[in-house]
């Protein structure tokens, strides 16, 4: 007989429900009943619709309340289900509040940290504070019995080695056997350009308008832009004006400015050139992934941490999150042979991870 497996996410943005689609999917092929553990928006909410399509109606369905997850509620239930494990992928807050409670005897618990306290860069001391005091508690929480934390990880030897349990984040594209041209007439892209890719959810921390302002000092070239993904509401009134410039010098700027499923995001990376991933932020980085394991030219500019994992996977258009060095490394990839695709990028060392 199956296992009886307990998947919990309060949070539904992002990459958090994909993960889950992940776990659930693996354990629905093993054989194993799996319960879907959501708040009501989670349920209602688009990623639900785009990302468990599928799968949700093989699984049963616990609704839970909303955030802070207790450690005792959540042990209640998952005994009250008869669970046998319980998976906890969007895990960074129940896993300092682990720390915290601890838990109880019963089923085991695996929990994902996916910003390990130690990335972060920023020296303002109140914020490093609270990092370190994060890093002590989680330490404590990998202690417990019956519970294991992992972190996530890029794919390179130097991320493996940073904590002893680590999940690789996965990397899902289907698309490799997609032709790019009919991708970009699907996609309204311009054939005879270069097409630089923003994608995925478009928040302030991936400064589009950083990105569009360096486009615009290239736009006596054959470019482009293509901007596939939700855009926060503040950065697209951001933008606005630079698209107005866009369009006046001629320089085409694509537009889908909507959620996406993994699939939609790998077919806009198939269709592109190069994957633009200039971000304020040290957390592991899918779209990265994505543009190494397609075969595509990366950019990437930001902190030594984000370098630092764009250079363990090959990617050597790196540099400072400024507009000259940004424009200086998207005029280099427009002349950069394309790179082999990395066909050894998977999810498959993911979803082991979370295996007892």
């Amino acid at each position: 007989m199956g296992e009886r497996v307990l998947i919990v996410s309060q949070d539904h943005e992002g990459h958090r429900l994909m993960y889950v689609r992940l776990l659930a999917g693996a354990a629905l092929d093993r054989g194993d009943e799996v319960v879907l553990a959501l708040t009501p928006a989670g349920f209602s909410s688009e990623e639900f619709r785009l990302h468990l399509d599928g799968i949700a109606d093989r699984c049963r369905q616990m609704t839970l309340g909303g955030p802070p997850l207790a450690v005792t509620d959540l042990h209640r239930r998952a005994v009250r289900h008869g669970c046998t494990q319980v998976l906890v992928p969007d895990g960074d807050r129940f896993a300092v509040r682990l720390g915290l409670r601890g838990w109880p005897a019963g089923p085991p618990v695996v929990a994902l940290v996916t910003q390990d306290p130690r990335w972060n860069t920023d020296r303002r001391l109140p914020l490093r504070a609270r990092l370190w005091l994060k890093d002590l508690l989680l330490l404590r929480a990998g202690r417990l019995r019956r519970v294991r934390l992992l972190y996530l990880s890029d794919h390179s030897e130097a991320g493996r080695r940073a904590r002893p349990a680590v999940a690789p984040d996965p990397v899902f594209f289907d698309v490799a056997e997609l032709e790019p041209r009919a991708l970009r007439r699907e996609f309204g892209l311009p054939e005879d350009r270069f097409v630089f890719l923003v994608a995925g959810k478009v928040s302030a921390r991936k400064n589009l308008p950083l990105v569009l302002r360096c486009v615009l000092r290239l736009a006596d070239q054959p470019v482009a832009l293509f901007v596939c993904g939700q855009v926060d509401p503040v950065v697209r009134a951001e933008v606005e004006p630079l698209l107005s410039r866009a369009r006046a010098a001629g320089l085409p700027v694509v537009l889908h400015d909507r959620v996406q499923t993994d699939h939609g995001l790998n077919r806009a990376v198939q269709a592109s050139d190069c994957v633009v991933v200039a971000y304020s932020s040290d957390q592991i980085n899918s779209m990265m992934a994505k543009g190494v394991r397609a075969g595509r030219r990366v950019v990437v500019a930001g902190s030594d941490r984000l370098i630092g994992w764009a250079r363990n996977l090959g990617v050597n258009l790196c540099g400072p999150l400024t507009e000259e060095s940004l424009t200086g490394l998207l005029e280099k990839a427009t002349g950069a042979p394309s790179p082999l695709p990395r066909t050894d990028l998977d999810s498959g060392a993911f979803v082991e991870a979370f295996r007892p």
